[in-house]
């Protein structure tokens, strides 16, 4: 069954991944997996000592991903107001010469 977080970045999100956290270890099952990854992704920063479950949660998934992933993070965040690159419009097509098109399918 899927489980859905939503406004995790705000207290009550963070309040009902507290409350699901509540007897277990992981959010799916007895091991790490890529929902917890998901989700720890959308969590900001560890939750503190207000959510006891979702903090136990967040330093064993931190851990496990500093064990996977040794090299030094530098502190991204990403956002939607995050400076992403202008789109580039792509040139407009040029057309082709009709004797071309007739040499070409002629043939």
């Amino acid at each position: 069954m899927a489980v859905t977080f939503s406004d995790i970045h705000t207290e009550s999100g963070l309040k009902s991944l507290d409350e699901y956290l509540a007897g277990k270890s992981y959010i799916s099952g007895d091991q790490i997996s890529k929902d917890d990854i998901k989700v720890y992704g959308a969590v900001l920063e560890n939750p503190g000592d207000a959510f006891t479950n979702a903090s136990k949660w967040y330093d064993s998934v931190s851990s496990q991903l500093a064990s996977s992933f040794p090299g030094k993070a530098t502190g991204v965040r990403v956002g939607a107001g995050a400076g992403a690159a202008a789109p580039v419009e792509a040139a407009p097509a040029k057309e082709v010469p009709f004797f071309l098109f007739i040499i070409f399918f002629n043939n």
